[in-house]
This record gives structure tokens, sequence and C-alpha cells, in this order.
């Protein structure tokens, strides 16, 4: 087994927080060619994901899209998970697309953000509930024990994911933020205004507004101190 892969499943087993985690999943998929990522439990039809995801690595726009227009039923790739104990890529998740309109916009979509391959591992928890983590890269180069090893990753993360939410005293299902949200948040933090954080991080400040309020969402919190203030107590960002 990868050596590297061992050392980053036993720093997964020792991180107290989704913040280290995502960081070190980064870190970890790189080496495989991925660069985007979802950790979610599925709920059943009809109920709102977005209390189910655990961590995301996705662009914020697709996942504000993907959530809040209830995606994950008509997605194919979700629906496989049902099926199968196996790692699958996206593309072996049946569905007719002359037929599945609402699946093939789906698809489609992803598309268009970039989102056209990936590696889909199901995961089967306790009592019947089901969970996924969704590698999003190209797959064609992977053999079986690059498989095998982010199944493996996949099932370590997603149930210290599962530890830590338990664990934590507010009950919050997601305390997690983007590096590029968390730096945002660190500048807010010393006082700087939108359009002063625009110039130094060389965004647009409406870009630097939007950060703010996809972290306000995460964390859901009222505002933008509020949101600092949480993201210091979660151990988020540090000053």
């Amino acid at each position: 087994m990868n050596a590297d892969l061992m050392s980053t499943i036993e720093n997964v087993q020792r991180e107290s927080s989704a913040s280290g985690i995502l960081d070190l999943l980064y870190a970890a998929i790189d080496q495989y060619g991925f660069q985007k990522f979802i950790i979610s439990g599925l709920p059943d039809r009809g109920m709102d994901v977005r209390p189910f995801v655990l961590l995301s690595g996705w662009d914020d726009e697709w996942y504000e899209r993907y959530t809040s227009l209830g995606y994950v039923h008509l997605d194919p790739v979700a629906r496989h998970c049902f099926g199968t104990t196996l790692p699958f890529d996206w593309s072996d998740a049946p569905y007719d697309q002359e037929a599945d309109l609402p699946a093939r916009r789906v698809m489609e979509e992803a598309r268009d953000f970039g989102m056209d391959q990936g590696l889909c591992v199901p995961i089967h928890m306790e009592g019947g509930m089901q969970g996924v983590v969704s590698l999003v890269g190209k797959t064609e180069h992977l053999d079986d024990k690059s498989r095998l090893e982010l199944h493996m990753l996949a099932l370590y993360v997603h149930g210290r994911l599962r530890f830590i939410n338990a664990n934590d005293p507010n009950g919050a299902p997601r305390r997690a933020i983007t590096r590029r949200e968390a730096e945002i948040l660190k500048w807010v933090a010393s006082g700087k205004t939108a359009n002063e954080i625009a110039g130094i991080t060389g965004l647009t400040a409406r870009t630097i507004n939007q950060h703010c309020e996809n972290a306000q969402k995460r964390l859901g919190t009222n505002n933008r101190l509020h949101t600092v203030v949480e993201a210091i107590r979660h151990k988020l960002i540090t000053l």
C-alpha cells in the first residue's frame, strides 16, 4: 500500500476538524489527478441534501446550484450509489439520455462547470443509510491499485467526518470553508473592506462579497462579523 496514503489516513484519523480534513484530502487526491470532490450522505427522495453534506470541495457556484435545485435526486451518479458497493466512473452510471431529460440536464450542466469525468465511491452506513465520496477528474489513467487506494481513503475520510460531526456540540453538519473563503475572512477580520481585499487578492469586490456570503451560508451565520467569529471559534482561520 502507498506509504503516503497510509500517512494521510493516519493524519485523517487524528484530525479533529472538517477544515483540516479538507486540506488533507485536497493534497491526497491531487496525487491521483483529481481536483474537486463532494462528501455527503444521500437523502431520501424529496429531502434537501444540504444537511447531509459533510464536506465540499466543489466550486461554490455549482455547489449552490446543485444543492438548492435538488439535483441529487436527478443525478444518475448519486442514484447509482444505491445499486452498488464498488467505486465506479461517472460514465458508468446508467441512465437513458433520450428519455431521462432531468438526468441529462444535470450531467450537461456539470460539464459546463468542467465536471465531465469523475470517480464515485458509494458508502454504505449503519441503519441502511447511504453516503458518497465523489471525486472530479479523469479516470482512464487509474489502475486497480489506485482505485483500491482511493476506495480506502474515501471510507476513512467519510467515517472520520461523520465522527467529527456527531461530536460537534453545535450539531452543525458542515463546519468547513474553502481556502479562498478562509483567506478572505482573515482580511475581513483584520478590518479590510471588500474593495481593499479586492486590491490585495486581484479579485473583484463583487467576488469578495460572494465568497463572504458563501462562507456565511456554510457556517449558518447572520452577518459578516458573526461569520468571522465562528470561523475563528472553529479554528477555520487564525489571526
